[in-house]
């Protein structure tokens, strides 16, 4: 995602950024920016332009959404994001030794099972708590040093609103919470079957 961004920058190198993304692209630059602000990660030359940030719906702790997903009464969402990673796959990745290997094993029946049997192994982690710990943009939420808006909903089935409390995690001065009480994971529909989530959104970037 970053490299997306500086390469977006190389085409308008005068104009200012803006970064919406979501469930695991807003873990992703949640974790980016927060290892850039407390300088785990050198900044990139662009990065002056980065105005705000929204993230939606951001699994930003992986172990915990991981743990979530266990159980029975998710298992159908399961089956969905398995069979959708699963058709999504790079010929890269495909054409790789270890993918033959793993996928020639069993078929994960859980999110949890693919992260291992996949995830981690083939994108250099141990397992896939090792993978959960060291990609959760959890830790790096508190040096976000960008304007960031996180919206989230409470009935959200993929990512436990608990994710998201005070006591939970620290968060940095920069950020923003949005919590609703409905709106799943990224719906946010309202009774006109609007998605008033481009409302936020468009507000927040232009404030």
């Amino acid at each position: 995602m970053i490299a997306a961004l500086g390469a977006i920058s190389n085409l308008a190198p005068d104009s200012r950024l803006g970064v919406a993304a979501v469930s695991l692209g807003g873990n992703q630059i949640l974790r980016a920016v927060g290892r850039i602000g407390a300088g785990a990660d050198p900044q990139p030359d662009w990065f002056d332009k980065l105005d705000r940030i929204a993230a939606i719906c951001p699994p930003l702790d992986l172990a915990r959404c991981s743990e979530n997903m266990q159980r029975r009464i998710l298992r159908p969402y399961n089956y969905y994001f398995i069979r959708q990673l699963m058709s999504r796959i790079p010929p890269g990745v495909r054409a790789r030794s270890d993918f033959a290997a793993s996928i020639a094993s069993k078929r994960p029946r859980t999110l949890r099972e693919l992260d291992d049997q996949f995830t981690a192994p083939l994108s250099g982690f141990a397992d896939a708590l090792d993978y959960y710990e060291k990609s959760s943009a959890a830790h790096h939420i508190e040096t976000v040093a960008v304007p960031t808006l996180v919206l989230a909903a409470e009935d959200d089935p993929v990512v436990p609103v608990d994710c998201f409390a005070d006591a939970k995690h620290h968060w940095g001065p920069k950020v923003k919470r949005v919590v609703s009480r409905h709106g799943g994971h990224v719906g946010f529909i309202d009774r006109q079957r609007n998605c008033w989530m481009d409302r936020v959104l468009t507000d927040w970037f232009a404030c």
